[in-house]
């Protein structure tokens, strides 16, 4: 028997799951099943209404991705930057090639990506399977897929592997963060994974306050003891489940906020970037960002808040 659980808020979660399964039609049936009874992040309030659109362009930068992944075969997906070895035949999936799954895997994937509808260019990271990268290099490819037309950025290497120093004391860092201002200047968000050692701080890049931090949590709402927390990342990140795709941690919870504003742009595609950021970080009354920690995404919520800003 299939057991209903309640939300931290305390509401029970079958009627998310009803008016998920009234929503739905035979086309989209497979996008639906992402999410199940379980859902935190209330993402069955965008997945049931689109999978995307090809104009909303997702930029993702990790390591090298196999395009030949049968999940990933026939999606709309464009890599830029020099290319990346190809993969030995038979290897498992690497730490790129699963973070792109999770956003963009086809509809009748055993796992469906969380926006399959919209359009993905991806920039790899030479000699990285298995991130981190260097700050330098980091800078170099969010550059690249700004270039691309990306309207939000996908980060989900290793940050707390990155120096906690400042731009005085690796150049990389200040490149970095030039980077980050220059997505800014042209509209586009970054979502980065906060990191998984467990303490305080980040690095300097979680610390920008146009970046959206992601922590990870669990199916029910609670952070995981592995995340990165600190002051920066409570006031202007998120938590977020990590989705089980062979990845864990905050690397799988950043995609469910770039997925979710890649869905939130493909419902309402007029809203500024300063729009949807807000509407994704904003907390639902009455919680109020007071901690280390973040709040919840509430998928439902930023649907709720541009859709009031667009009528």
């Amino acid at each position: 028997m299939r057991r209903i659980r309640n939300d931290r808020r305390g509401r029970n979660l079958r009627g998310l799951r009803g008016e998920r399964d009234e929503i739905a039609t035979e086309e989209n049936q497979g996008h639906v099943r992402l999410t199940g009874v379980l859902d935190p992040a209330h993402l069955s309030a965008l997945t049931a209404r689109t999978a995307g659109r090809p104009d909303v362009v997702v930029g993702v930068v990790d390591g090298a991705v196999d395009h030949t992944d049968p999940d990933l075969a026939l999606q709309p997906v464009r890599f830029v930057g020099a290319p990346v070895p190809a993969r030995d035949p038979g290897a498992p999936p690497g730490h790129g090639t699963l973070v792109v799954s999770l956003l963009a895997a086809r509809p009748t994937a055993p796992t469906p990506g969380i926006c399959p509808g919209c359009s993905f260019v991806v920039r790899p990271v030479l000699g990285v399977d298995v991130p981190p990268a260097a700050p330098a290099d980091l800078a170099d490819a969010l550059a690249d897929v700004v270039a691309a037309g990306a309207r939000v950025v996908n980060l989900s290497l290793a940050l707390e592997r990155l120096p906690a120093a400042g731009p005085a004391d690796d150049p990389g860092i200040g490149m970095l963060l030039n980077a980050v201002e220059l997505a800014r200047g042209h509209g586009v968000l970054v979502v980065a994974a906060a990191g998984n050692d467990g303490e305080l701080g980040g690095p300097p890049l979680v610390r920008h306050p146009w970046v959206i931090p992601v922590v990870a949590c669990d199916d029910a709402g609670r952070p995981l003891p592995t995340s990165t927390l600190g002051r920066a990342i409570g006031r202007h990140g998120l938590t977020a489940p990590a989705l089980p795709r062979g990845l864990s941690g905050t690397s799988a919870a950043a995609p469910v906020v770039t997925g979710a504003v890649a869905l939130l742009w493909s419902l309402f595609p007029g809203a500024s970037a300063e729009a949807v950021r807000d509407a994704v970080t904003r907390p639902r009354p009455p919680a109020r960002r007071t901690s280390v920690v973040p709040p919840l995404l509430d998928a439902a919520y930023a649907y709720d808040v541009l859709r009031d800003v667009s009528a």
